[in-house]
């Protein structure tokens, strides 16, 4: 039935590596049982042809956790974001940063709420370091 379901979402489980299953209880007599897995669709699998499944160690819980490497370099590399304590003396740096927070709208989780705010932070505060570094250097070449 398994298989069928897979199959007929056009899906393919990977191969696991490091272990054959994924679950056993703590009893004396263990049963070992294989019930997580990672399943992907073709659009995946062409578009990451070199993904591994590698089995790591099962220590707290009953199940194996399971790593994904996808065995690519990001072709689209994004630089870190660095923040410089200098912002915090701008006029009106903390009320932008509060504006910008707080025009993130509400939705999802707590978790998906902070990401969302943080990342549009983050882009916009990239923005504006990058106009005021601008604006910084015309002036100092005009002086």
């Amino acid at each position: 039935m398994f298989n069928a379901v897979i199959d007929s979402l056009n899906l393919r489980e990977l191969e696991l590596t490091g272990r054959k299953f994924t679950w056993a209880n703590h009893l004396h007599n263990q049963t070992f049982e294989k019930l997580d897995r990672i399943l992907v669709c073709t659009n995946f699998e062409s578009k990451y042809p070199l993904t591994t499944v590698h089995a790591l160690t099962r220590e707290i819980s009953d199940h194996t956790p399971l790593l994904c490497n996808t065995n690519s370099s990001s072709q689209t590399y994004q630089h870190q974001f660095k923040f410089e304590l200098g912002w915090l003396l701008r006029d009106g740096f903390c009320d932008m940063v509060r504006d910008v927070w707080n025009s993130v709208v509400d939705t999802g989780t707590p978790i998906e709420r902070w990401q969302n705010k943080i990342r549009r932070l983050r882009q916009y505060l990239r923005g504006w370091a990058k106009n005021i570094s601008g604006h910084y250097k015309k002036e100092k070449k005009n002086s």
